[in-house]
């Protein structure tokens, strides 16, 4: 059961990564834009992925897997200066870490799919949690991005 729940998180996840770049491909030619000054550019959104697979999911994943029974505190880079990352050299690095992940949670046992850490605001947590956060993170960047996308056409059919 729980390998099927971590075959349906794989497939939901790569949905909504290909969803997710999608979107952003698809004004890279302008991924300066941004809908107010203080908010995020379509740069930033694809630096932003990137970076919180690499650096909050997969350290998730490693450690809890490796039965350390972390604690984890919630992870935030709203801080970072993303203004020299180039938004498809960002899809195409979330893409490998992503594939990462996925590598690492499909080599796990049973076993180890079920250690767990602890989180600050979720409680205890296990691997698939961890995709389960994922997921939920896509979603909400998903929501995010088509509304902004629908701002940037309205703006860019007025103006153009």
């Amino acid at each position: 059961m729980v390998v099927d729940k971590r075959t349906q998180l794989r497939e939901s996840l790569t949905a909504t990564q290909n969803r997710l770049c999608g979107l952003l491909e698809s004004v890279s030619s302008d991924q300066d834009w941004q809908p107010e000054p203080q908010k995020w550019s379509f740069r930033y959104i694809a630096a932003h992925l990137a970076t919180v697979d690499k650096e909050c999911y997969l350290v998730r994943v490693v450690r809890i897997s490796a039965g350390e029974e972390p604690f984890f505190e919630s992870y935030y880079n709203t801080g970072r200066d993303f203004s020299g990352f180039d938004l498809k050299d960002s899809l195409q690095e979330w893409k490998v870490t992503r594939q990462k992940i996925f590598g690492f949670v499909g080599n796990l046992a049973e076993e180890s799919l079920m250690l767990s850490g602890t989180h600050d605001s979720f409680g205890k947590i296990i691997v698939l949690d961890v995709l389960k956060m994922m997921h939920d993170h896509d979603q909400e960047h998903i929501q995010h991005l088509e509304s902004l996308i629908t701002k940037y056409k309205a703006q860019v059919s007025h103006t153009g």
